[in-house]
């Protein structure tokens, strides 16, 4: 993981968690009358007051105030199924819950993974080894051992099996999505698991064995995976665990060995997932992993991250040669942060930044998202083998038993809270370019809309699904985000 910079720096002030909407109900104009449209809520996070997730159901947009705009949801044009958001679980994240006390824990975990005031999370994705962020070096495999028989998942009990019961709590269906950083040392040809080196020829049969034990143990302890990829950021040579490979080592890896494996053992409904990198290099390396024959068959499809800029056209490209695959955002996070100790960690850029990127990937085809680092500390940690830490969607305090969610928590609230699994995405539309919109019909026929308006002009929206209008205009305050549910 490769931390991305702001585009802007709003030093974000009191961290509020549900505040009033402010404005003067009585300056506001009667709704239309006559609209055939079932009822609205309307949900608001402003910059101006300090506010996340506010109900601003009722209110509406006076005649005089903001200036104008047109929002237009088309529900015939259907672009793909949505199948939910999650989050990441490395060791180190779930450590820094496992510091709160029960109580306080169950709550943290609770606000991702609840649909009854939580974010509703339905997919975790949990490290196969150690990665950058984890409390030690570990793997699943004693050093030499080409048996396999000492495999485990020892330091999982831990810390991230405990997290992953109480989210099972609010999420009975949870599911996972399975990722290596690397192989364990002797497997590979740089003799260790961190900076770079590449898997060696010799060892695929066994690397793929170690993903069969991996999902087995997992699903022994009550947890189905749904994903796996084959590696995290296979072109990237870090300080912390890597590991390299090229596309085709990918694709054949996947059709000779991981397809097999996995079929052989009744693994049939786990999807594998190949590059898990970056978009920027995604047409060429979507090219060379489908180029392999077989593997139309053994890859569900491809997955991506964020820290190389936008190229959502890739996105698209990729769809439209392959319309059967699915597009998963498996990981995107903000910083760098660096032991910084004092609330908050994250700023109002950070709700901004995550709101441009999931509108981006859900108008382009991707059919589930996945945050990173669920929960850190106060240092930015627990992590190791980099130079820094993180900002999670919620900060820990193990001295104060206190967690803080950061503004990007709101960000992927105002999309997960609403947005529910199996809803189809639809075409949306701002008349104003700089103002972006996605939306959503879900199974129970609701329409969700939300709106960034991430520009320093107040602004009113006309609001019309499939032609139709919504009673009243939509208050969108500068720097905001809304999130508006409409029964149809």
């Amino acid at each position: 993981m490769v931390v991305r910079s702001l585009r802007q720096v709003l030093l974000w002030g009191a961290m509020a968690v549900v505040v009033g909407c402010s404005g003067d109900t009585d300056s506001h104009r009667r709704e239309d009358a006559g609209q055939d449209l079932g009822e609205r809520q309307v949900f608001t996070s402003a910059l101006a007051d300090s506010s996340f997730l506010c109900d601003c159901s009722t209110h509406q947009a006076s005649e005089s105030h903001a200036l104008g705009m047109d929002v237009h949801v088309m529900l015939d044009v259907d672009r793909q199924v949505f199948y939910g958001f999650g989050t990441c679980m490395s060791d180190g994240n779930a450590a820094a819950a496992m510091r709160l006390s029960p109580e306080r824990r169950r709550e943290a975990v609770r606000m991702l993974f609840s649909t009854d005031g939580g974010n509703g999370y339905v997919f975790c994705r949990v490290p196969m080894g150690s990665n950058d962020f984890s409390t030690c070096d570990y793997t699943c495999v004693e050093t030499g051992d080409t048996t396999l028989r000492s495999f485990n998942i020892g330091q999982d009990r831990k810390n991230i099996l405990p997290i992953l019961k109480l989210a099972q709590e609010s999420c009975p269906t949870l599911r996972l999505m399975v990722s290596p950083w690397s192989p364990p040392a002797y497997m590979k040809t740089n003799g260790e698991r961190l900076h770079g080196g590449k898997l060696k020829t010799e060892y695929r049969g066994q690397w793929a064995d170690c993903f069969a034990k991996f999902i087995k143990a997992y699903a022994a302890e009550g947890l189905a995976t749904e994903f796996v990829t084959i590696q995290n950021e296979p072109q990237a040579v870090q300080s912390w665990e890597s590991c390299i490979w090229t596309g085709e080592e990918e694709g054949e890896f996947a059709v000779d060995f991981l397809r097999p494996r996995l079929d052989e053992i009744g693994l049939q409904q786990v999807k594998i997932l190949c590059w898990d990198h970056n978009r920027d290099q995604f047409a060429g390396r979507a090219r060379a992993s489908f180029g392999v024959a077989g593997t139309e068959s053994a890859l569900a499809g491809i997955a991506h991250h964020w820290y190389g800029g936008d190229h959502f056209e890739q996105l698209d490209a990729f769809h439209h040669i392959h319309p059967d695959k699915l597009l998963v955002e498996s990981e995107f996070c903000t910083g760098p942060n660096k032991g910084r100790t004092t609330m908050p960690y994250g700023v109002w850029g950070d709700l901004e930044l995550y709101a441009h990127e999931i509108i981006g990937c859900l108008n382009h085809f991707t059919n589930v998202i996945f945050d990173f680092n669920a929960f850190l500390d106060t240092h930015a940690g627990p992590y190791h083998n980099r130079g820094n830490g993180g900002i999670p969607s919620m900060v820990i305090d193990g001295e104060t038993d206190t967690f803080t969610p950061q503004p990007h928590y709101y960000a992927m609230a105002h999309f997960s809270r609403f947005i529910r699994p199996g809803a189809h995405i639809v075409s949306a539309k701002s008349s104003v370019g700089s103002v972006e919109v996605t939306a959503a019909k879900n199974p129970d026929d609701s329409v969700v809309c939300v709106v960034s308006n991430g520009t320093g002009t107040d602004r009113k929206a006309r609001l019309y699904i499939s032609g139709r209008k919504t009673r009243g205009d939509i208050l969108l305050p500068a720097h905001s985000l809304t999130t508006v549910v409409v029964d149809t």
